[in-house]
């Protein structure tokens, strides 16, 4: 018996409480379209509803679906323990409400071949709430390649998560997914990965990315949000060099930031926080 080749990409996809569109996001990940193997890995972060059921479904109906129980975890330690389990070079993130388009791979996997400085690639997305949009056709041809900076990072987070494609061995060199964050890790994630390569992107839309009013970054106070912000940021001062213009971007959007979320409070109605 010949032993199938190894994957060349895994999809790693962690799921919480998302038994609505854990489904949706695993058949998205079939349709990926690669020059070599592909294996999804779903791994279930303590869910009480029904979703490993639903992606037990989806496993079934294709072999190249891996369904992990790993307990609640908490998502940076989920994630850090699907790409162990994982055997691809490269690592394709999915969020489970999120929608991969079948060019996705195409469109970042020939940047990181062609420019082995760079750790990560990363493309663009459609926000939708409600139904789902029309798809783009497929990759632009005129489509433009760019490189994200630590100083652009710092200015402000416009990586969508689930469009990153970076290489195993630069998330192992740079020690993973932080898990003393519960929000925010991709974005500490992404400077982690900015001390061992760069970044590269491409302004092609490879997702599409469901905006939900129950989605567990949602529920998450602003506070907390803000206070995960600072830390990663104060960080990467300390290890990095940060233009005076970024750091004074970055404050100028947390401050608007502060005045939405104030004035949202001020007219919310009686009885909401």
């Amino acid at each position: 018996m010949v032993a199938a080749d190894p994957p060349l990409v895994s999809v790693v996809i962690t799921a919480f409480q998302a038994e609505t569109h854990v489904a949706r996001a695993l058949r998205s990940a079939t349709m990926l379209e690669a020059d070599g193997p592909v294996e999804i890995i779903l791994f279930d972060d303590g869910s009480t509803d029904g979703t490993l059921a639903a992606a037990r479904a989806e496993a079934a109906a294709d072999p190249r679906i891996h369904v992990i129980e790993g307990g609640r975890q908490g998502r940076a330690r989920a994630l850090n323990q699907a790409i162990s389990a994982a055997g691809g070079r490269y690592i394709a993130i999915l969020d489970a409400d999120d929608i991969a388009l079948p060019h996705r791979l195409r469109a970042t996997l020939p940047m990181l071949e062609a420019n082995p400085e760079l750790a990560m690639a990363c493309t663009e997305a459609i926000m939708f709430e409600g139904a789902i949009p029309e798809r783009p056709a497929g990759m632009e041809p005129e489509a433009r390649m760019s490189r994200i900076t630590p100083a652009l990072l710092y200015a402000s987070n416009r990586i969508t998560h689930s469009t990153v494609l970076f290489r195993r061995a630069a998330w192992e060199q740079a020690g993973g997914y932080d898990e003393q964050f519960d929000i925010c890790i991709d974005y500490a994630f992404y400077f982690r990965l900015l001390r061992v390569g760069g970044i590269g992107h491409t302004d092609t839309v490879t997702c599409l990315r469901e905006r939900r009013a129950d989605s567990y970054f949602a529920a998450q106070r602003q506070q907390d949000y803000a206070d995960a912000l600072s830390r990663i940021r104060a960080e990467a001062r300390s290890t990095m060099a940060i233009p005076l213009w970024a750091q004074l971007a970055a404050a100028a959007r947390s401050i608007r930031l502060g005045m939405k979320n104030l004035g949202g409070q001020l007219h919310a109605p009686s009885g909401t926080a």
